[in-house]
């Protein structure tokens, strides 16, 4: 009865495992299709052409999504490797609150920091209603919300955390011989960090920024909300192809675009990874860098530095709670809760509250699931001691969905059915979500020594028990903390619900990003504020007692 009962989970596991894959394989192949194939009729395809992206529209295109995602990436490296140092080498109260941040840009979503932005620096925002107080001037000083600098700031600091993070736990183990060599020989501080420690720390900074580009590359709601006439994005000019005026043919040529550039970009992340972590562990020094206090040098620039990352990055979280409590008047803001009132006498709330928790469970099992199966499936049959082509390939596939985005997902999901439901909805999101779960799952089951795989097959009676009594527990924590990263992706998800376009119909993200739309600033605070408590909530409670792993 037990072995009965663990072979039908395994097969639906993997019945799980076939479903999320076809529909990653059919959303994406329902979205280049039109490439290849009459799509319409003749009126249509009239329209569409005459409605066409011209190929130098496209190359303007394709190189305003680098520049702005490129642009990003440098705000968050000078952003996070400042903030590495301080975190790696200082001893500071305020990095320990850095610290705590470091898991923002994976559990908020992008459209919280939106809002946070948008109460911190729109035309609105505190600082602009200081100011004008201050100095009785008769305009808002900062404009730059609504441009390309507010989107590549916006991102830049939003994302600058996973720099930090990923440097600074290299910079702690770097080996110090090098640079205590230079030293001795009389080499400047200055010298020495860019002579010696920035090519040790090259790889790790690398590593980390490709991500932040790939996230930069793929945004969509902070270039919604900051976007301006001229500033489109691939993301954006799919969108808009493919729902507004629905030149599928365009949407499916940029699709195609999108998705081999990042293929491309994710391909040499892979590639960095493996040869990083072939590395890890040839450093000399067994110990940590020491931690000290800031010297008399050290205290203005510091001064300089947390007082930018209070502006730009904790300032605009604590503007969604301030702004859910207070008045929007130009001159004296005021304590209330009657947004909270209203918002929580709406059975529409409650609607979108009640979807975002059964989908996103729905969506985090589904990816877990599957994510769980293929790792486990690479483990009992890839060997890192044997490289080959066949395991390459095998181990690069798990990152294919991460090339793909919400809106390509999307759209091809809707040419697919013709019309969104929730269980479309629910399927597009466990595909996203995928390469995350498998990301944290397949990295304790190949900490595994092989050993203890072998003698577990030896003694076991069943095939199955391999895996209940030796996978399962090993990685037990793992797989809790798939779960709740899964579900604050999907929670925090406001795309493809927006692409989707289910009737009647609202997750939470969506409800907040269509409250903000209407400018109803205020209501959208507090489902903001209720979002990223959610998200935090779940997430932090399936991180508890887990090492931090990388996104």
């Amino acid at each position: 009865m037990k072995h009965s009962l663990q072979y039908s989970i395994c097969i639906i596991a993997v019945s799980l495992f076939c479903i999320v894959t076809l529909a990653f394989v059919l959303s994406l192949g329902q979205a280049i299709s039109p490439l290849f194939g009459s799509f319409a009729s003749s009126a249509e395809a009239s329209y569409r052409s005459a409605s066409a992206y011209t190929t130098s529209a496209i190359a303007g295109i394709i190189l305003y999504t680098v520049k702005e995602s490129f642009t990003s990436v440098i705000i968050a490296l000078l952003a996070g490797i400042p903030a590495a140092y301080f975190l790696s080498h200082k001893k500071l109260w305020i990095c320990r609150i850095l610290s705590s941040l470091s898991a923002v840009p994976l559990c908020i979503p992008p459209l919280i920091i939106a809002l946070g932005y948008i109460a911190t620096f729109g035309m609105a925002g505190y600082i602009n209603k200081m100011l004008m107080a201050a100095f009785n001037l008769p305009e808002p000083p900062f404009t730059f919300l609504y441009s390309f600098s507010g989107i590549v700031i916006t991102q830049g600091f939003y994302n600058f955390p996973l720099i930090m993070k990923t440097v600074a736990d290299s910079w702690e183990c770097l080996d110090v011989s090098q640079a205590e060599a230079a030293k001795i020989l009389g080499a400047s501080r200055w010298r020495i960090f860019r002579t010696i420690t920035v090519f040790q720390l090259l790889p790790s900074i690398v590593s980390a920024s490709i991500p932040v580009f790939i996230y930069s590359f793929f945004s969509f709601m902070i270039v919604m909300m900051f976007g301006t006439i001229g500033g489109t994005t691939l993301e954006t000019a799919i969108f808009h192809a493919g729902r507004s005026i629905l030149n599928f043919h365009s949407a499916a040529i940029l699709a195609c675009i999108e998705t081999s550039s990042a293929l491309l970009i994710l391909t040499a992340y892979a590639l960095l990874e493996q040869k990083t972590i072939r590395r890890h562990g040839l450093s000399l020094s067994a110990e940590k860098n020491s931690k000290t206090r800031l010297n008399k040098k050290e205290i203005f620039p510091a001064i300089i530095f947390f007082a930018v990352i209070a502006i730009f990055f904790i300032l605009p979280l604590l503007s969604i709670a301030i702004g859910s409590v207070s008045t929007t008047g130009t001159r004296q803001a005021s304590f209330t809760l009657s947004r909270w009132k209203k918002i929580l006498s709406l059975k529409s709330f409650y609607n979108a509250l009640k979807n975002t928790c059964l989908t996103s469970i729905c969506s985090a099992s589904l990816s877990t699931a599957a994510g769980f199966v293929y790792a486990v499936f690479l483990r009992l049959n890839v060997q890192d001691t044997r490289r080959s082509i066949r395991n390459s390939i095998l181990t690069t596939l798990p990152l294919l969905p991460m090339t793909v985005s919400s809106v390509v997902m999307g759209i091809g999901m809707t040419l697919l059915v013709h019309r969104g439901t929730p269980v479309h909805l629910v399927l597009a999101q466990s595909a996203i979500a995928f390469p995350f779960a498998f990301r944290q799952l397949y990295a304790p089951l190949n900490a595994i020594p092989q050993t203890t795989i072998d003698a577990a097959r030896l003694l076991s009676r069943h095939n199955t028990d391999l895996i209940f009594s030796v996978l399962i527990p090993y990685c037990k924590k793992n797989i809790i903390s798939a779960l709740g990263f899964c579900f604050a992706i999907s929670a925090g998800d406001a795309t493809l619900p927006l692409v989707l376009a289910i009737h009647k119909f609202d997750t939470l993200s969506l409800y907040t990003y269509r409250l903000a739309g209407s400018y109803r600033f205020g209501e959208a605070c507090v489902c903001g504020l209720l979002l990223g408590i959610l998200c935090m909530t779940v997430f932090s409670v399936s991180k508890k007692n887990i090492l931090p792993g990388k996104r």
